[in-house]
């Protein structure tokens, strides 16, 4: 059974219903809801960590161990269950925003399994000054896991001993039928490279209420960034000779991928001494913060690709926007880098405008439907490695509040009229255009014509 999200009236969208296959495409117009899906898929699949995280705070409450007490005021003397309903209500709102712009109808649902589910929901509050209130349910399957789990664990200095984690990550990973870590990359990353020399010391000098003004998906990314960027002070070489997981990987893969990167990065990233670096083919190099918009934009996406690509533990990626800046063939670059990663057992959700875009992912689509006689002939002109299997992919067409599907399952690819309504009103206004000119042409004819 596939993952399935649920949502009706939240932000702008009305009502969708979409299920979770190992690469979701989520397309349309601006505003029409795409990040609100994008971020609640990210809201649920890190519910388990969420769990888990809570699970050691409450064994340092039974459990004081000194200089940790600020670990304990997080609710803590409440069940697990209650710990957990109190924490999915502040994330929530660190997610999605203010109560005050919540419809009373607003719910939203995810089923990872046929026994697991989890149902966040708005009401009306009597005499409150807030319009809304938030209930979370949780289904018979969570709620016995969690009071099963409840008091169980005891914190040494160190914490939960490492056999006991690795067990309740085990158990976690069963009950959500998910055993991905979650890295969202939002749209807008430009601002956060151009202040890529400061980012570290802004973010360490602000107080956790001024981190949770930042929407939880951006200071997320923030921290996945600063938490390895040390780790490139050799580049992605330094990486690959560095990582202890890199034999799983087939050399092919590593090559595919690096060379991908420096096609659409030209050049290769270091970060020297907390100095973030282009270094350009003639040796020289350029700082982040003053190299190319396209280059800021993309940079981390690949970093954070070719990263955790190395290390072989399963992922979602969520990725904004990966087009942003970018000439059209390093687009096409971008999408062929993101479909490896995914052909490498990662799973990835995708939003974007971009024509470019969804025409590669159709030619990766189309690929691996050519007849095995061809497969030889067909890796010549897309590498095999690149293919997409129509069976784990789903695109969805985000308009007026709906989620239509939008894969054509004859052809076992995007519908085209997708793709082309992106520039629907380009073309109506030329065809206006050509319609004008072609009638002013007919009427000076005519003219001289009749004065012939």
């Amino acid at each position: 059974m596939k993952h399935r999200l649920v949502i009706q009236k939240l932000g702008p969208i009305e009502q969708c219903e979409l299920e979770c296959s190992r690469f979701v495409t989520l397309t349309g117009f601006q505003a029409s809801g795409k990040s609100t899906v994008a971020k609640a898929i990210y809201f649920f699949r890190t519910i388990k960590e969420d769990i888990v995280e809570l699970i050691q705070k409450q064994a340092y409450h039974l459990a004081p161990v000194g200089g940790m007490e600020d670990n304990y005021d997080i609710g803590f003397g409440m069940f697990l269950e209650e710990g957990l309903k109190k924490f999915l209500c502040e994330k929530f709102l660190q997610t999605f925003g203010s109560l005050q712009m919540l419809s009373e109808k607003m719910q939203i649902q995810y089923f990872y399994t046929e026994t697991c589910s989890i149902t966040i929901s708005c009401s009306k509050e009597e005499n409150m000054q807030s319009p809304c209130k938030l209930t979370v349910v949780l289904s018979n399957a969570l709620a016995a896991f969690l009071q099963e789990k409840n008091d169980r664990f005891s914190a040494a200095p160190k914490g939960i001993p490492e056999a006991e984690m690795r067990s309740l990550r085990t158990q976690l990973y069963q009950l959500f039928a998910d055993n991905c870590a979650i890295i969202y990359i939002p749209a807008g990353r430009t601002m956060l490279t151009v202040l890529s020399q400061q980012l570290g010391y802004i973010y360490a000098t602000m107080d956790d209420f001024q981190k949770r003004s930042l929407d939880l998906c951006t200071r997320d990314y923030m921290e996945q960034v600063l938490r390895i960027k040390p780790e490139f002070s050799e580049g992605l070489s330094g990486l690959i000779e560095y990582s202890v997981r890199r034999e799983a990987l087939p050399e092919k893969v590593l090559e595919l991928a690096l060379g991908l990167i420096h096609k659409i990065l030209r050049g290769t990233y270091y970060c020297k001494n907390g100095e973030e670096r282009i270094v350009l083919d003639s040796g020289n190099y350029v700082k982040l913060n003053f190299s190319s918009s396209g280059q800021q934009e993309c940079v981390w996406i690949l970093n954070l690709l070719f990263y955790f690509l190395l290390q072989q533990k399963q992922m979602l990626f969520i990725i904004e926007e990966p087009e942003s800046h970018l000439f059209p063939a390093s687009q096409k670059y971008m999408t062929e880098l993101i479909a490896l990663v995914n052909n490498c057992g990662h799973s990835i959700v995708l939003t974007t405008h971009s024509p470019y875009v969804l025409g590669s992912l159709n030619n990766l689509l189309y690929a691996h439907t050519v007849q095995p006689h061809s497969f030889k002939e067909a890796g010549r002109i897309i590498p095999m490695d690149f293919w997409l299997d129509f069976d784990e992919f789903d695109a969805w067409f985000v308009k007026d509040g709906m989620l239509d599907n939008c894969m054509d399952s004859e052809i076992h690819m995007i519908q085209n009229e997708r793709i082309d309504e992106i520039s629907t009103v380009i073309n109506q206004d030329f065809d206006k255009l050509l319609d004008l000119q072609q009638t002013e042409e007919k009427g000076v004819v005519e003219s001289a014509i009749k004065w012939v």
